[in-house]
């Protein structure tokens, strides 16, 4: 009789143990975003200048945004709005978080800069998971696109993957040396809902509560 009990109780233990774990099931993570290999035209010079613009690497033939994507511009702390859009995948490897911004049919040069010490931040706990690198493309350096007008770019960052305890996250853009057209400020988003900035999370309403009816 004692070992019989000392089973059942194991089994509950284990049973319990598996009800409060929380977890992500595999299913429940997305597949990463497609990023193809960039054309490089032209590379960096060695003693690259921020303020010599000839000195920046140049690409052509990047990643495009995949069409029928929700798109997310988002409210930032100063008030302002992000001039891409966002969208997070999350993956069990990783977290991708790609930038997808309209070219203008009338100019097609442009160039751009990630920063490290960017990082998605749990707006819950504070914890930052910092950006690990950008595909395809340098890091702390201007670098030209060009080729593409009227077509929407994509940029994928690659940053930790992220615990299932994280719920609500701002975008945390470092800041970075000014140069002529880019003044380097950095950028924070406000929280926003992680399932919000998924590519196709349907999430679930929940229930209005039924008020009592008084008579």
């Amino acid at each position: 009789m004692k070992k019989i009990m000392i089973l059942m109780f194991a089994a509950s233990a284990m049973l319990t143990s598996c009800h409060t774990t929380k977890s992500i099931l595999v299913n429940d993570y997305d597949e990463r975003p497609e990023n193809k290999q960039p054309v490089l035209e032209r590379p960096a010079w060695p003693n690259y200048d921020l303020h010599d613009d000839r000195s920046f690497a140049a690409f052509s033939h990047i990643q495009t945004a995949p069409e029928n994507l929700r798109m997310h511009l988002l409210a930032c702390e100063d008030g302002s709005v992000t001039h891409g859009t966002y969208t997070l995948y999350r993956c069990q490897d990783a977290t991708y978080l790609t930038y997808d911004w309209r070219v203008p049919t009338s100019q097609d040069w442009f160039f751009w800069r990630f920063t490290t010490g960017s990082a998605i931040i749990d707006a819950d706990t504070g914890d930052r998971y910092l950006l690990q690198h950008l595909e395809h493309f340098p890091m702390d350096q201007c670098f030209w696109i060009y080729g593409q007008s009227g077509e929407t770019i994509r940029f994928v960052q690659v940053y930790p993957p992220l615990p299932p305890s994280v719920k609500r996250v701002q975008l945390y853009e470092a800041s970075a040396e000014s140069r002529r057209w880019m003044n380097g400020t950095g950028m924070l988003t406000k929280p926003i809902d992680i399932d919000d900035l998924r590519p196709h999370v349907i999430k679930k309403k929940q229930p209005k509560a039924k008020g009592r009816i008084i008579r």
